[in-house]
């Protein structure tokens, strides 16, 4: 790895991701272009206050009781640069 590359994540685990994201979404009855524009923002508006990991975020819903939750993990220190 040269010191131009990024980290990228592995087409598996993206795949992952995205059929996660899929059945997520079925479960609430909305389309994941809706699911995913629902991450994007959480993503934002968390990271206006806090440094936000955005590629390991995840969300999960559970049937009973009926929660939607976001894992949004923060960036540590050494990511951040401070």
């Amino acid at each position: 790895m040269g010191i131009f590359s990024k980290k990228r994540k592995a087409s598996g685990t993206i795949a992952k991701d995205r059929l996660k994201l899929l059945l997520i979404s079925d479960r609430v009855s909305c389309s994941p272009q809706t699911m995913q524009m629902l991450k994007n923002d959480m993503i934002k508006a968390a990271g206006k206050y806090i440094p936000v990991d955005a590629g390991k975020v995840t969300i999960c819903f559970h049937q009973s009781p009926p929660v939607l939750t976001a894992d949004i993990p923060l960036k540590s220190r050494k990511d951040t640069g401070s």
